[in-house]
């Protein structure tokens, strides 16, 4: 059973179609981007849909989460709108579906990168633009 064909009551009809469209589309290419991603915190095996850090503590990401930093990773240091996360990650039209899909995964992935008062900020909130991956963190 996919857990992301959930919807919440009232749902908008536009939605409701949305869903068998897009379950028929073929599944974004993600980007090519090595496999592991560098953070303050430790490094993110995409491959293996897990961040780990550097004090030993494991974080699994979802197919989703590892496909939103992928994308992000490979357009580090560029802030990326809802919508391109919408269509370019998860290929949903934005015009179509009124969503938070996307700050919903960027809340939890924040929450699974460490992003603490005590380490630099790993993914960034650029306001009125999207979200960003922070250049500095090397690759």
């Amino acid at each position: 059973m996919n857990t992301d064909a959930y919807l919440v009551k009232p749902s908008a009809n536009a939605e409701l179609v949305a869903g068998p469209q897009t379950a028929l589309r073929p599944p974004p290419t993600p980007p090519q981007l090595a496999g592991k991603v560098k953070l303050p915190t430790g490094v993110a095996d995409l491959g293996r849909s897990e961040i780990r850090h550097d004090n030993g503590q494991r974080c699994e990401l979802s197919e989703r989460e590892a496909q939103l930093l992928r994308y992000l990773a490979a357009h580090r240091g560029r802030a990326i709108s809802r919508d391109e996360i919408l269509w370019r990650v998860w290929r949903l039209d934005r015009r179509r579906i009124l969503t938070r899909t996307s700050a919903m995964h960027i809340a939890k992935l924040t929450c699974k990168l460490g992003d603490q008062a005590d380490h630099p900020k790993v993914l960034l909130t650029v306001r009125g633009q999207g979200y960003m991956l922070a250049a500095g963190n090397g690759r």
